[in-house]
C-alpha cells in the first residue's frame, strides 16, 4: 500500500512540473508584407509610423500571389515623395486611420510610395467604429 501511495505522488510530481515548465511561446506581432506589385493601390490607411516613414493599406481588393493572398499591404515613403489629403499638400503624419488613399508605387523600388492621394475617412465610418 506504501508503495502504490509513494509511485502515484511520484507521478503527481512530475506531472506538475512538467506542466508549468511548458509555457507558451511569446506572439510575435505579425507585420504587413512589403508591397511587390508595380500597380497603383487603392484602399484605406491601416496603420501610420511617421518615425519610419512607414505606413500600411487595407486593400479594396486583395493582392493574390502564388504564395499567399495579403489584405493589407506596407510602404515606406520614397524620397521626394508627393502626398496630397483631400486635395492640398500634406506629410505622412497627416495620414489617419481610414482614409481613402491611392498609392503608387515608385518606379525603382515598389516597396517605396513616390505619391499618395489621400481623402478623408467617411464620417459614417468613423461614428460606427467608435460606438
Amino acid at each position: 500500500m506504501k508503495s502504490i501511495l509513494t509511485l502515484l505522488l511520484g507521478a503527481l510530481l512530475v506531472l506538475t512540473s512538467t506542466g508549468s515548465s511548458q509555457e507558451a511561446p511569446a506572439k510575435k506581432k505579425k507585420m504587413a508584407p512589403m508591397n511587390a506589385s508595380s500597380d497603383v493601390v487603392a484602399g484605406k490607411i491601416y496603420v501610420v509610423t511617421p518615425a519610419t516613414s512607414r505606413f500600411t493599406v487595407r486593400l479594396e481588393n486583395p493582392l493574390v500571389t502564388a504564395t499567399a493572398t495579403n489584405k493589407v499591404v506596407a510602404f515606406f515613403l520614397a524620397d521626394g515623395a508627393k502626398i496630397t489629403i483631400a486635395g492640398a499638400e500634406g506629410k505622412l503624419d497627416g495620414l489617419q486611420k481610414g482614409m481613402k488613399v491611392r498609392v503608387m508605387p515608385s518606379a525603382a523600388d515598389v516597396s517605396k510610395a513616390s505619391e499618395i492621394e489621400a481623402t478623408a475617412a467617411d464620417p459614417a465610418a468613423k461614428s460606427e467604429a467608435t460606438e
